[in-house]
Formats: C-alpha cells, sequence, structure tokens
C-alpha cells in the first residue's frame, strides 16, 4: 500500500483550488451566451468554412464589413486557428456553444503545458514538491488572459503553439538530450504559430540563446547557434509553404501589404501609437503585471523571515531570469508596432508567470516546511475549502447556463428575427449600424445574416435611433416602407414588392 504523503496531500490540495479558482473566472463566461466581436467573426468564419463557404486561404465572413474601404477580412490575420476550429464545427453542427468548447479546450491545454514547462527545470530534483499550482494561479491573475481566454482569440491558440514550442526549447537546453529533435520541434510550433496570428509568435525561437545569457556557465556562442537553427527551420518551413501553395503565397502578399506594412508603418485608424508613443507596449506590460506584482509583495511581506538557501535561491532566480528574458522577447517586438493593445501580448505573458513563480520558489519552499501533523492538517481545510467553492460555483453555474452573458438586448433581438428573417439574408443598414462590428458579428454568427451599407440588392434594411432622421425619408423613397420588427437595439424595414398595393 503507498503511504501516506503529507506534502502530496496540500499540493493536491492547492493544486484543486487553482483549478477551482480559474473555473470559477472561466466558466461563468463560456457557459453563458455573447462573446467579444472579434471571437464571434473568428467563430463565423471557421462555420462558414465548415459549411463550404469561403476556402482555406480566403475564409469568407460577409459581403460587408464594418471598416469601411476593407471589403474582405481573411487577410487581416492568417487562417490556421480558423482551419483547426471548422473542424469543431464540422464535427458538431452549428451550435453556440460550439467556440465556448474549443475556447475551454484551450484553456485546458494551456494550463497544461504551462505546467509541463514549469516542471522541466525542477526534473531530478530533491524536493517532491513541484508547487505546480502556483504558476497556474500566476497565469490566471493576468487580465487579458482571464478576459482572453473565454473569447475565442486568435492570440489564445497561438499561446498555445508558443508554449508548445517554449516546452520543446526549454527540454532542448535544461536536458541537452536529443537536442537537434526537440530544436526542430520548436521551430515547428512557431511555424504553426505563425500561421495563427504573425510574427508575435516568433519569441521561443531566442530561448536557447536566452538560457545562455542567464546561466552564466553556458556556452552563448552554442545558444546563439541553437537559436538560429530553430530560426531557420521555421524560415526553411515557410519558405517550403510558399514555393508549393500558390494560395498561400498570394495569401502573405495581401497580409503583408494589408495588414504587417500597415502595423509598422501606420495607417487607417490603427496608427495610433508612433514615435515615442510605441513606448506604450511597455506602459500595457506594467499593467498586465500588475496584480502579479502586488500579490508578490503580498508574498514577500509575509514570508520576510523566511531565509531561502543560497545556492537555491541563485539556481531559481536564473531560471526566473530565463523566462522574464522570453517574456520580454515576445513584448518589445510591439513596440515596433503602431497596434498596440494588451491581447497582442498575450503569447508572452505567461513566461512573466513562470519568471514570478520560479522567483518565489526559494522562499515558498520554507515557508512551506512544516511539521507533517500541519501539512496534513492545511492540506484537509484547503481541500474542504475548494470543495465547497466547486459545488457553490456548480449550482451557480446550473442557474446561468445557456442564458445571454453578454449584449444581452442585442442576443434578445437576434432570437426574435431568427423567426422573421431568412438564413443568408442581405441587410442593409444606416451608418451607425454598419459601422457596428457587433451587430455584423452577432446576427452573421447566430443568423447567417450578412450586414451591407448597400441597400440597392437587400430585401431589409435596419435602423436603431443613432441612424441620421433623414434616412428614413431616403427609406421611403426606395420602398422600405413596412417595419416588421422593432426590438431592444434594432428595428427592421421590408422593402415592398413591385406590384403592392399602396
Amino acid at each position: 500500500m503507498r503511504p501516506h504523503n503529507p506534502a502530496s496531500a496540500l499540493e493536491r490540495a492547492l493544486l484543486l483550488l487553482a483549478v477551482v479558482f480559474i473555473a470559477a473566472l472561466f466558466l461563468p463566461r463560456v457557459l453563458t451566451q455573447g462573446m467579444f466581436g472579434d471571437g464571434l467573426l473568428y467563430a463565423s468564419m471557421a462555420r462558414n468554412l465548415a459549411e463550404g463557404k469561403g476556402s482555406y486561404w480566403a475564409p469568407f465572413f460577409s459581403s460587408g464589413y464594418w471598416v469601411p474601404g476593407l471589403p474582405v477580412f481573411y487577410q487581416e490575420n492568417p487562417p490556421l486557428m480558423l482551419w483547426i476550429q471548422s473542424l469543431f464545427f464540422h464535427a458538431l453542427g452549428d451550435h453556440w456553444w460550439v467556440e465556448k468548447l474549443y475556447s475551454a479546450l484551450l484553456l485546458a491545454l494551456n494550463c497544461l503545458l504551462l505546467c509541463r514547462i514549469w516542471e522541466i527545470p525542477l526534473r531530478g530534483t530533491a524536493h517532491r514538491e513541484r508547487h505546480t499550482w502556483l504558476p497556474l494561479l500566476l497565469f490566471y491573475l493576468i487580465p487579458t488572459v482571464i478576459w482572453g481566454a473565454p473569447n475565442n482569440l486568435m492570440d489564445t491558440t497561438m499561446l498555445a503553439f508558443c508554449l508548445l514550442a517554449v516546452h520543446s526549447a526549454t527540454r532542448a537546453v535544461f536536458f541537452q538530450n536529443k537536442t537537434t529533435l526537440w530544436l526542430m520541434l520548436t521551430g515547428l510550433f512557431v511555424f504553426l504559430g505563425l500561421l495563427t496570428k504573425g510574427p508575435v509568435a516568433l519569441y521561443p525561437v531566442a530561448a536557447p540563446f536566452l538560457f545562455a545569457v542567464a546561466l552564466p556557465d553556458r556556452n552563448r556562442w552554442l545558444g546563439l547557434g541553437q537559436s538560429v537553427f530553430a530560426g531557420g527551420v521555421v524560415l526553411l518551413a515557410f519558405a517550403t509553404l510558399l514555393a508549393l501553395v500558390p494560395p498561400a503565397r498570394e495569401f502573405f502578399q495581401n497580409y503583408w501589404e494589408q495588414r504587417l506594412s500597415v502595423a509598422l508603418a501606420g495607417g487607417r485608424e490603427d496608427g495610433l501609437h508612433t514615435g515615442w508613443g510605441r513606448l506604450n507596449a511597455l506602459k500595457i506590460l506594467l499593467m498586465e503585471l500588475l496584480p502579479m506584482f502586488i500579490v508578490s509583495v503580498l508574498f514577500w511581506a509575509t514570508a520576510r523571515r523566511q531565509k531561502p538557501d543560497a545556492v537555491e535561491r541563485a539556481e531559481h532566480w536564473r531560471t526566473a531570469l530565463f523566462f522574464a528574458l522570453l517574456g520580454f522577447a515576445g513584448t518589445l517586438p510591439l513596440l515596433a508596432s503602431t497596434r498596440q493593445t494588451a491581447m497582442y501580448l498575450t503569447a508572452s505573458l505567461p513566461m512573466f508567470a513562470l519568471a514570478a513563480g520560479y522567483f518565489h520558489l526559494p522562499v515558498l519552499r520554507r515557508v512551506f516546511d512544516l511539521p507533517q501533523a500541519k501539512k496534513s492538517a492545511a492540506a484537509k481545510r484547503v481541500r474542504q475549502f475548494a470543495v465547497a467553492a466547486l459545488a457553490a460555483l456548480a449550482f451557480f453555474l446550473v442557474t446561468i447556463a445557456g442564458k445571454p452573458g453578454r449584449e444581452k438586448a442585442l442576443l434578445r433581438d437576434v432570437e426574435a428575427l431568427r423567426k422573421i428573417i431568412p438564413e443568408g439574408s442581405l441587410i442593409g443598414a444606416c451608418e451607425a449600424l454598419a459601422g457596428n462590428f457587433y451587430v455584423h458579428t452577432y446576427l452573421q454568427r447566430f443568423l447567417h445574416v450578412e450586414i451591407s451599407r448597400d441597400i440597392g440588392p437587400s430585401r431589409y434594411f435596419a435602423t436603431n435611433p443613432a441612424c441620421e432622421p433623414v434616412l428614413y425619408r431616403e427609406l421611403e423613397q426606395a420602398g422600405f416602407k413596412e417595419t416588421i420588427f422593432e426590438g431592444e437595439t434594432l428595428a427592421i424595414r421590408q422593402k415592398q414588392r413591385e406590384g403592392k398595393n399602396e
């Protein structure tokens, strides 16, 4: 019979508590209807792809788009996530929860990968406690992670490929076993990240060199050579794709002209951070790491009397420096872009959670250096609290599952319109609605309905109080005289058929 291990029991209890903490922040938003517009945009294109609309290198959203002068979306980002998610729609059908399920599975995968990366530097050590719960808690203290995980963002899918790449690179540099294989896998996963969200996925190739920088006993030239090798794998894979797949070559040419060059030089409505304004990325990074910093200050204030072993502290702090450098490697390229939001840092932010975890680890081990009886009692209390919190969460989730979670009024209008407007309809709209990406994405995702600025071929026209009053006279003249729906956010007029009596 396996002997009771109080340390393991406390570890399991804390891991359960971390899972409950993440579930409490994640599940209420993933079990309810509604999502940030970008997530519905991607889900719509993935669903359309599964239904045969669009193609792999030209996914289809609708014939209208909310940004004036931008007729199609698909050249805004690479399409790998849409390919993957289309498989979910192909297998499960068109339901509101398909992209939610995808987001839930993706979060579970990212948490698992984070834990596997965390454990690599600890393998071979004498400590039984791995404190795997620590990077999970720190990871889900990052505001963009909390917000983005349930919202079906491409950045979250790219994060999975970046974590796979960091895992492979970390295996290569820490174990020095099958190094070539692991570095080739690093390059392959980075390449898949590029196909998901572009160049922000490149930072894991720097891992071998940054490992040599963080650990002074390592050969920096060897580390640089290994990083160059991993980068060469990425370059070779990308060049092969462009050479063998002409649609991919055309896509990335348009992607450069429409997206990347605009982001670098500034253009459209995106050129908000030019000159010294590009340093705004550092401000964004500080705000994202602020909750983690506050928790760290509280921890060190509580554990100030603990004095960790000097050798262990130096070892773990060098590991912390390695992950922090990786995080900065993924952050600093954003300084070159005029488009700067926190979601663009999603792929690199977990590196700071790993860095903070290893920075705290030497003192945390001292804090947990308790008599077995106290460890057993602590494990029991933590486990009881976690189970009680899980039961309360489950009860709450039952009461909200399937109900509107955001844009509730719009969702109620969408549900009512399901019985009025046929799928595939084209709806004209005033500029106030034609420029509203929630109207576009909700109607396309849930009704297969397209919004257009061109009222000529439209049988229906959408209005709301924000529309210009002069518009209504023009609608009357164009034949949109009959109001067939008045909801909370939208009103729909229908064009009278020719020959109908006035």
